[in-house]
């Protein structure tokens, strides 16, 4: 728990306290503001600025988008990338990026011609900008991750932001004389639209650049760490012993991937320490929350309240009983303004308590994340027997693989049953 933090790790408390609004993302002004590699993202916004971007953006993901993605274009996508590089021994971390930056992509409006070394040079400023987001929870020199992010920013805006914003502007020009109408929906063409009507929110295009940026990151990091998670527990890495009946049924309903998927992120939560920032006098559950103190909201205890959770909570059981009003995820993705916006993308519609009882219907979203595991494991992906698992410890989190060693048949790997020798 951070030092002179306020805590709270009951469900209920912290609950509240993401409600709360007088509590904001912006921890300190000299992390956030001016010249830093994250200054004025949405996701730091506060108040009215927050309210007004976050209504932009959200248009990006409509249902009906979100279907497509996960019943036509992800599924491509996925396929292609795979089929070149799921064979013989592979770093999962790096294979799942490579997939989920492909429509992360997309929705931020960064074009990329599909290749191995385009795809993964993206996640390549995806791992520098995570770093970033986490400077809070950073082991070592925070300028110097300051620094190296800003140095990639700029590489990113060169190789891709810039020459996609002309690709653009040439569209929109040629919508407004009449000639085409083929313009993409993502944010870049969505800030650019808003420029042209008068709207000067991203007027400096530094902040373009860090807007995509954030886009990009969160619609592939977040993914990649948690397809590597969810294979933690099904290989068992836990001490539980390979979970052979858990990939199969995996590797034969989409449901199940998704119940697994969920279980993961209540068990290791993304930012499993939620840390907000007093804008003024507020309370939490009856704790006096001064102007100007910092809140520890700790997610990993609050998700796993054995009244919500059952009776075993810190055990991987993706079948586990939960109350009809209780998400499986807990509050791995937030909750209240600065809930994840692109939650339904990753993670797919929650599964409450009723959901998991009545069953979801045709067009329920699974989520990008257990098309992923779903699809590695259908193709008979294992443990690499010769390297471990490496946790990336430049943060504090404990919840971030560095590298994800798999073996997947083909390139002399033999095909085994469910994916365990």
């Amino acid at each position: 728990m951070s030092q002179d933090a306020i805590p709270f790790d009951e469900y209920e408390a912290v609950r509240k306290a993401l409600y709360q609004p007088a509590l904001s993302r912006t921890l300190d002004k000299r992390s956030f503001e001016e010249g830093n590699p994250r200054a004025g993202i949405l996701s730091l916004l506060h108040g009215n600025e927050h309210r007004e971007r976050r209504r932009l953006e959200n248009a990006l993901f409509r249902r009906q988008s979100l279907l497509e993605y996960e019943q036509v274009l992800f599924p491509k996508a996925l396929a292609e990338v795979l089929d070149r590089e799921a064979t013989g021994r592979v770093d999962l971390f790096s294979l799942a990026g490579s997939a989920s930056v492909v429509l992360a992509a997309r929705r931020a409006g960064v074009d990329h011609d599909g290749s191995p070394e385009q795809l993964a040079d993206l996640f390549e400023h995806v791992k520098q900008i995570a770093q970033a987001a986490a400077i809070h929870d950073i082991v070592g020199d925070r300028d110097r991750v300051q620094a190296e992010t800003i140095a990639s920013l700029a590489a990113f805006d060169r190789d891709y932001v810039t020459p996609s914003r002309r690709r653009r502007e040439a569209l929109l020009d040629a919508a407004e004389a009449g000639g085409t109408d083929d313009v993409p929906t993502d944010l870049l063409t969505a800030a650019l639209r808003r420029l042209r009507e008068g709207d000067d929110t991203f007027a400096d295009h530094a902040l373009l650049v860090r807007e995509v940026g954030l886009f990009l990151h969160g619609g592939s990091h977040t993914s990649a760490q948690t397809v590597c998670n969810v294979l933690y527990f099904l290989f068992g890495l836990d001490g539980a012993g390979p979970r052979t009946e858990w990939l199969d049924r995996v590797a034969a309903s989409r449901l199940d991937a998704q119940k697994c998927v969920h279980e993961t992120l209540r068990l290791i939560p993304t930012t499993p320490e939620i840390k907000r920032f007093a804008e003024e006098d507020a309370e939490v559950g009856g704790v006096p929350i001064p102007c100007g103190a910092t809140v520890a909201l700790d997610a990993r205890a609050a998700n796993r309240d054995p009244d919500l959770f059952g009776a075993d909570p810190d055990t991987f059981d993706p079948d586990r009983w939960i109350s009809d009003d209780v998400v499986l995820w807990g509050h791995s993705f937030g909750a209240g303004p600065h809930i994840c916006i692109g939650r339904s993308v990753a993670g797919g519609l929650p599964l409450s308590g009723a959901a998991l009882r009545d069953g979801v219907g045709e067009e329920h979203l699974y989520g990008l994340i257990a098309l992923m595991v779903q699809e590695v494991v259908a193709r008979g992906v294992r443990p690499d027997p010769e390297q471990a698992p490496e946790r990336d410890l430049r943060t504090s989190r404990g919840s971030r693989w560095l590298r994800f060693p798999v073996v997947f048949p083909g390139a002399g790997a033999e095909p085994t049953r469910a994916g365990i020798r």
